[in-house]
């Protein structure tokens, strides 16, 4: 089966790591990474544009779409599907707003790395490992942040239930929540996923996965509207 991806940083360089070299095309717009992806033997091509790249292509079963940018993902997977309609595509979505506009795209499947890490943790989590071991595997991937963050008295989220503003803060911060700890029903992690509607309260701990500075201005916004509310 040929494969072919499309970006090689962090992430896609992990994609790769997982397909076998001689199944593996690799395809970039950066210098940099093409330098990275050749230093690593990687059968690699540069090229200037996605138009050029796209009418070079021939022989090929799957394609990851994994590029940095988010709009230049997009308009890569719109120019694959456009010339060939029944290759399998997959790509990767960075904001999980915009998993329609690669539905409408065509695409066949579509993978968020903020959400399979999330999973992995829940995974990780029910074991009996020390914070060490877990900062280690979640930084591995992505450069994403594993964090607590305590609810201050007042702030905009106090009083509300998780389900109604769940979305709401993946969207706008760019964060998942994956737990929380419910001080009204003990001071264990509850999973979210567990179907359970948590009230939450000044004190409650929510714990999210994200990018960090995304997380510290997650907690930053909470202090200041509650000062602003107070």
């Amino acid at each position: 089966m040929r494969v072919l991806l499309f970006g090689f940083d962090d992430f896609g360089e992990k994609v790769a790591s997982y397909i076998e070299k001689k199944n593996l095309e690799i395809i970039v717009f950066d210098e940099k990474e093409y330098e990275k992806a050749k230093d690593k033997l990687y059968d690699v091509r540069f090229y200037h544009s996605i138009d050029d790249a796209v009418e070079e292509l021939e022989d090929f079963d799957v394609v990851l779409a994994v590029l940095r940018d988010e709009d230049k993902n997009l308009f890569l997977c719109l120019s694959l599907k456009d010339k060939f309609p029944n290759k399998k595509l997959i790509a990767k979505v960075s904001n999980k707003d915009n998993d329609y506009k690669y539905k409408l795209a065509g695409v066949d499947k579509t993978i968020n790395p903020y959400e399979v890490t999330a999973n992995r943790i829940m995974t990780i989590l029910k074991k009996p490992l020390t914070l060490k071991v877990i900062e280690e595997i979640i930084f591995e991937d992505n450069h994403l942040a594993f964090a607590e963050v305590e609810i201050p008295k007042g702030s905009f989220l106090d009083g509300k239930y998780i389900k109604d503003i769940y979305k709401e803060i993946s969207s706008n911060y760019n964060i998942l929540i994956i737990a929380i700890v419910d001080k009204e029903m003990s001071e264990n992690v509850q999973f979210i996923t567990r179907g359970v509607n948590h009230k939450i309260d000044a004190g409650d701990v929510l714990i999210v996965v994200g990018d960090m500075e995304e997380i510290e201005r997650f907690k930053e916004d909470l202090d200041l509207l509650r000062i602003a509310n107070g």
